[in-house]
């Protein structure tokens, strides 16, 4: 974890990310608080506006086990990135720390937060916020939009 600030830190080396978006993100995080008794591992979001990603930091080669709803981010053994963490003690204002990693749960339980996830209905219906929205197209029409692209994991 960096000393001060916040530093880009490449996925699937040292742990693995899923970043997970809006109010889903803030629910998950809340739930595995209360199945951990406080201590789930590391959990941080950037902001604190409800459309901001919180991000679940879990164990190196853990998330490309698991297939995830298509606004869930990923990354790790099989799309590394780097990813923005903040200091534990001195971040940024704009990041907070929900969840410190401890010596009793230093990682996320990234098949628990699968199987949380999986819980949640209707993970197509709801537009991620972070990505631009697909236009309707006329009758017989491809969708405007194109291929959907993931959006920077910072």
């Amino acid at each position: 974890m960096p000393v001060a600030g916040h530093n880009p830190v490449r996925t699937g080396i040292y742990f693995d990310v899923v970043a997970i978006p809006g109010a889903r993100g803030q629910e998950l995080a809340d739930t595995l608080i209360r199945l951990f008794d406080c201590h789930p591992g590391a959990i941080y979001q950037r902001g604190t506006s409800p459309d901001e990603r919180v991000y679940f930091i879990t164990a190196p080669k853990t998330t490309s086990q698991f297939r995830w709803p298509p606004s869930v981010l990923h990354y790790g053994d099989g799309e590394t990135q780097s990813v923005k963490v903040p200091a534990l003690d001195c971040s940024p204002t704009s990041w907070s720390w929900l969840s410190y990693p401890t010596h009793r749960r230093e990682f996320v339980d990234c098949a628990r937060l699968h199987e949380l996830v999986r819980q949640l209905r209707n993970w197509e219906a709801l537009p991620d916020p972070l990505l631009p929205a697909r236009t309707p197209a006329p009758n017989g029409q491809r969708p405007s939009g194109g291929r959907r692209t993931e959006a920077s994991p910072d």
